[in-house]
């Protein structure tokens, strides 16, 4: 909730809002404090309860010692000890008292009538039997022990921590204690004096908050404004707070250079959009030019594989209408027979019309269109076009395309050129293979944030000193070629955003790479 809606405050509010955090974390603090100072004053009034019940329990071994040594009798000598402990008081009135482990009681200098008789039925308001607990706690060695007792002056009971101490030689035990509500008492009295003082330092901090907050708030409003104006382009508007010499003068002025230099900026903006303009439209018509040429180059290499193509459906053709003739001109009258051979003929000729449409599609000249495409489709019709060579000169074709393969931004046309160009190259490069190794292979799989491409040949392979120079223009190792086809594909790869480059086949051979963007 706090990362939600923090963003909604300004930063006046955000610097009131830490100033609260600051007072709220003080408050929490003095909470904890003021605990941890309640712990500490119990902590050290029971160590002060000890050494004082050690103290008590000197006195009654010095009166047994006296016992022991034969100056005074036993009853004397607690009698001794009973009176010395009896008058002795510290702190608020705090007392000893001693009972035995019969749990009768010895000493009780605030409640002298119960001195003398059987305490063990005494109980406190949670039930407890305490000075049987007390008893007990003495033959087990001793110990700090909490209960609740008649608080001297009140005539209520209060809780209390009292430490027992045995004097096995007269089994008894000697203790003494506090009364809890007196150290509450102590810790509310500092809890007064340290509220108080906070309060003062909250009282200033939270004003000088304030302060601080409307010295930042106010200027950066102005500059916010200023700021306003300038992206709607009014130049003229006075920069405030210049004359300062902290940071926000440092940001007014740092903004008043920006208004200076605004006017420049945007003239020079301009100029770069029309620069750009004009450099991408001669790099959309270079790209279609190369494209054009590429087909026209391979439509010329291809002059004779499309004569043969033509050939067989046009020589059918004559044929049938010639056996047609014949049988007219003898005055035949089989009609089935003469009505089969112009249906054939009438198919050989859409065979030949397909050929010329598919020839047309590939030279049709068009502006560049990059869209999502299918990328299998774009493999499937460069291959089909190229099958006319591939069959006259016995080489297979591989197709490895996922058909769930993501669709690619490109121009349906010029990415069919370039893999026209590389399957032509291949089929060119295992010309002088034997027929079982003219193998051809397309393959295309997803990276991260592209597609690539792969034209797999194994003929004779690139050497390593021409890999470099083969995308370059007029660069051909076939004495026949122009040296064009490999800089067009590089061209209209880089015009997509993507790059093209060649390594070894490892069986023998050349692979060609080349990526495009995905949609």
């Amino acid at each position: 909730m706090y990362s939600r809606n923090l963003p909604r405050l300004g930063i006046r509010g955000r610097l009131l809002f830490a100033s609260l955090i600051g007072l709220l974390g003080l408050v929490a603090l003095g909470a904890v404090a003021t605990e941890s100072i309640r712990r500490q004053m119990i902590d050290d009034r029971i160590t002060m309860v000890r050494n004082l019940t050690e103290l008590a329990h000197t006195v009654i071994a010095r009166e047994y010692a006296r016992q022991k040594a034969g100056e005074i009798d036993e009853a004397t000598a607690k009698r001794n000890a009973v009176e010395s402990l009896r008058v002795m008081r510290w702190a608020n009135g705090e007392y000893f008292f001693i009972d035995d482990f019969d749990a009768r009681s010895v000493l009780l200098p605030i409640q002298p009538d119960y001195e003398g008789k059987d305490v063990s039925d005494l109980t406190d308001s949670s039930g407890t039997r305490f000075v049987l607990a007390q008893r007990d706690l003495a033959v087990a060695g001793g110990g700090v022990i909490r209960y609740e007792f008649t608080k001297p002056g009140t005539g209520s009971a209060a809780e209390k921590l009292s430490h027992v101490r045995p004097f096995e030689p007269w089994r008894w035990f000697v203790a003494t204690g506090i009364y809890l509500d007196d150290v509450d008492r102590e810790v509310r009295t500092v809890l007064l004096q340290t509220t108080g003082l906070g309060a003062i330092v909250a009282l200033v901090t939270w004003l000088l908050g304030r302060a601080v907050a409307r010295s930042i708030s106010r200027p950066l409003g102005h500059l916010t404004e200023a700021i306003d104006r300038l992206t709607r382009r009014d130049f003229a508007v006075d920069i405030p707070e210049v004359e300062r010499r902290d940071e926000i003068g440092d940001i007014a002025r740092a903004v008043d250079q920006l208004r200076t230099t605004r006017r420049d900026y945007e003239a020079l903006q301009e100029a770069s959009r029309v620069e750009r303009e004009t450099a991408l439209a001669y790099q959309r018509e270079s790209a279609a030019r190369f494209e054009k040429t590429a087909r026209l180059v391979s439509m010329g290499e291809m002059a004779t594989s499309l004569a043969h193509e033509l050939n067989q459906p046009l020589a059918a053709i004559a044929n049938y209408c010639m056996g047609s003739v014949r049988r007219l001109e003898a005055g035949s009258g089989d009609r089935a027979g003469l009505l089969s051979a112009m249906r054939k003929a009438s198919s050989e000729a859409a065979r030949a019309s397909r050929i010329v449409a598919r020839l047309r599609r590939f030279l049709r000249r068009s502006e560049p269109s990059v869209e999502p495409q299918r990328l299998a489709d774009i493999i499937d019709e460069a291959t089909t076009m190229a099958s006319v060579d591939l069959r006259r000169r016995g080489h297979a074709i591989v197709i490895d395309a996922p058909d769930d393969l993501p669709p690619v931004r490109c121009d349906r046309v010029m990415i069919g050129q370039v893999l026209f160009n590389l399957i032509r190259n291949g089929i060119e490069a295992m010309e002088a293979r034997p027929v079982e190794r003219r193998l051809l292979v397309v393959a295309a799989r997803a990276e991260v944030g592209h597609v690539e491409v792969t034209v797999t040949d194994f003929g004779t392979g690139i050497a390593e000193g021409d890999r470099d120079r083969i995308f370059q223009a007029f660069y051909t190792s076939k004495p026949e070629g122009l040296g064009v086809g490999l800089n067009i594909c590089r061209s209209i790869v880089e015009f997509h955003g993507g790059r093209i480059w060649v390594t070894d086949n490892p069986e023998g051979g050349a692979v060609f790479h080349f990526t495009l963007s995905i949609a």
